[in-house]
């Protein structure tokens, strides 16, 4: 009896050890509540207010290239209205060797601009850009071996017969 009254004490005890850390309520596990998105609220449409262009129909200043350097650069307008173009020329010049670069920009009268750059020019080499049938903007800008920029040509060259 002894030892019956030894083993029923053991599991009794043994039981409440179990049942002890069985007691505690367990924790539920983390649920992700959903969030509901804001409704997005419509940003201003601006609408856009017809402009007219910005471009800039104005020559801005040329430099004196000195005179080691100096190049001789022409343009010239096709007077035919059909094909309005303006070819550029590059004609040489004490600097002809020097001129790493040739970069002619045309801004038409509707404010479309045109680059094209030539590198190396040779006599002769020339760029040949499409014009308007109005006035439009030449600029052209030469790059030299020692990498300063000169530009040597800024103007205005109205189409033949509309001056």
């Amino acid at each position: 009896m002894k030892i019956c009254s030894i083993l029923v004490i053991a599991i009794v005890s043994l039981a409440c050890i179990l049942a002890a850390g069985c007691t505690q309520p367990q924790a539920a596990a983390a649920t992700p509540t959903p969030t509901l998105a804001q409704p997005l609220t419509p940003l201003p449409v601006e609408t856009p207010v017809p402009q007219t262009p910005t471009c800039s129909p104005t020559p801005g200043p040329t430099q004196v290239v000195p005179d080691y350097e100096s190049v001789s650069i022409t343009v010239d307008r096709n007077t035919i209205s059909e094909d309005p173009t303006i070819t550029t020329r590059f004609n040489g010049g004490q600097g002809l060797g020097m001129v790493q670069t040739m970069t002619v920009t045309l801004i038409r009268s509707d404010c479309v601009t045109d680059v094209q750059t030539r590198d190396d020019p040779g006599i002769g080499t020339s760029v040949t850009q499409m014009g308007t049938t109005r006035t439009d903007r030449v600029k052209v800008d030469v790059v030299m071996t020692s990498g300063i920029e000169y530009t040597v040509i800024d103007g205005l060259y109205p189409f033949p017969g509309k001056m």
